[in-house]
């Protein structure tokens, strides 16, 4: 929707009349509006739009390790082998920017942790291209969404981690008006943050953080979700839909442990302890996001988590790194298994039938065409989507040339509302928490007549 007014205006009424989650992610909204301008708003063209997101992550991932260092060839691996990365690659949704921009971020951090080796690290390393590659990092993730904000900050402590007192000084008078410019960047950011706080625009309160939530962010960025079961079937079964899939879940995780322990044994061997501040850089704001969801009654997800990726991904690629040199046969058969089984990640999340992303095309198309019979039609789904792909809507009952948007309808709201011919619903948790449609539906004696992947169309026959 951010993406379809042909004019900045346009684009900007529609961004700031939004009271949902998306009203905070003003870089990603204006990017995705400014991309929609040059390519067009086709599907396809959408699709594509987080491409070069994931090409500008991969490829800084890749090159935070030096020319000749045998870790870059594990870094390749493990940043084009995310199945995480390939998840969220064709959504319209911030989290490719999040991987880009948390990508530069480690860059800078990883060449300032090697010019430590050298000597000061203001002398070697505060060069105009490190701190403009870093800064650039900060403010794409904080205009990206209002939790990138939160991960900007903890980036900068990270940074400061790295550097002496006497070098963090160093660096701002040389480079004062480089952080001059970014401040104030982040503080519009910040501002405009707190403007839509103001106007009541947050997150859907449709599920909350639970234990099942957390537990699924490790499952989802550690790359699992490809090899396990579809997230509808995830949604509905919990945990037992798991049981099918604990073979390859379990050779995954056995492999991933492997790697973790080979990447951090070295570590605490020499007992180094920046990388235990670095460490505390990435679980502190983890732990305020949790909180704050689990007090605003939001669900906290693997997505919410994504500046943390490149961070789990240097561990692995380290990991994988030190399995690969190691002489033992068993080692390198662990490293080509991880290796194999996040390509089959990778490839089940993008061409296996049960994960495949909800089916509003063909919801749409079926609701349109119910539409044009003259029959009565109800819509209880995102309403983005219905506008998206051209479906009328309407609150107003007795309008009988739209669909009915029913949203977590009560149970007088659908009594006294015309009877339809057709419904179309979609994750009741989620659109119809009350239960009410799902009530009425059984007490009228509708009829699932299609099914498509995320929804059910219910139709009521003549008598």
């Amino acid at each position: 929707m951010k993406a379809l007014p042909p004019t900045l205006g346009g684009w900007w009424q529609e961004l700031s009349e939004d009271r949902s989650a998306d009203a905070q992610m003003p870089l990603y909204m204006f990017y995705v509006w400014a991309w929609a301008r040059v390519f067009g708003t086709s599907e396809w063209s959408l699709h594509w739009a987080n491409a070069p997101w994931f090409a500008a992550g991969a490829l800084a991932f890749i090159l935070a390790f030096p020319f000749g260092d045998r870790r870059r060839v594990s870094a390749a691996c493990v940043a084009l082998l995310c199945p995480f990365a390939w998840y969220y690659l064709d959504e319209a949704r911030p989290y490719a920017m999040q991987w880009g921009a948390s990508s530069l971020i480690l860059v800078a951090l990883a060449r300032l942790d090697r010019a430590r080796y050298l000597g000061d690290a203001a002398t070697h390393m505060a060069t105009g291209r490190e701190v403009v590659i870093f800064l650039l990092g900060v403010v794409v993730l904080s205009g990206s969404s209002l939790l990138g904000m939160v991960w900007s900050g903890a980036a900068v402590v990270a940074m400061l981690a790295f550097l002496s007192p006497g070098g963090a000084l160093r660096l701002v008078k040389r480079y004062w008006h480089l952080l001059a410019a970014a401040s104030w960047l982040l503080l519009g950011f910040a501002g405009y943050y707190l403007w839509t706080l103001s106007l009541g625009a947050r997150a859907s309160a449709a599920a909350t953080t639970t234990l099942g939530s957390v537990l699924f962010i490790g499952y989802e960025l550690l790359g699992f979700s490809g090899l396990g079961p579809g997230r509808l079937e995830l949604r509905s079964a919990g945990a037992a839909g798991l049981r099918p899939h604990l073979p390859l879940v379990t050779l995954y995780a056995a492999t991933i442990a492997a790697l973790v322990v080979a990447a951090v044994l070295p570590g605490v061997r020499k007992g180094n302890r920046r990388y235990v501040v670095l460490a505390l850089c990435y679980v502190v704001p983890a732990v305020f996001i949790l909180g704050v969801g689990y007090v605003a009654h939001f669900r906290v997800l693997g997505r919410h988590f994504t500046p943390l990726l490149p961070a789990l991904l240097l561990l692995l690629a380290s990991g994988l790194s030190a399995l690969w040199s190691q002489r033992g046969a068993w080692a390198r058969a662990v490293a080509l298994l991880f290796c194999l089984l996040s390509l089959g990640s990778c490839l089940s999340l993008r061409f296996l039938p049960r994960h495949e992303k909800d089916n509003y095309r063909a919801a749409a198309t079926l609701a349109k065409t119910a539409l044009g019979r003259g029959q009565t039609v109800w819509w209880s789904a995102a309403e983005v989507g219905a506008r998206y792909y051209g479906v009328p809507l309407t609150t107003n009952s007795t309008q009988t040339s739209a669909a009915l948007l029913v949203l977590n309808p009560a149970r007088e709201t659908v009594a006294h509302s015309p009877v339809p011919r057709v419904v179309v619903t979609s994750k009741p948790d989620i659109y119809d928490s009350q239960t009410a449609l799902a009530e009425y539906l059984r007490e009228q004696r509708f009829e699932p007549v299609a099914r498509f992947t995320a929804f059910t169309i219910w139709e009521k026959g003549e008598r």
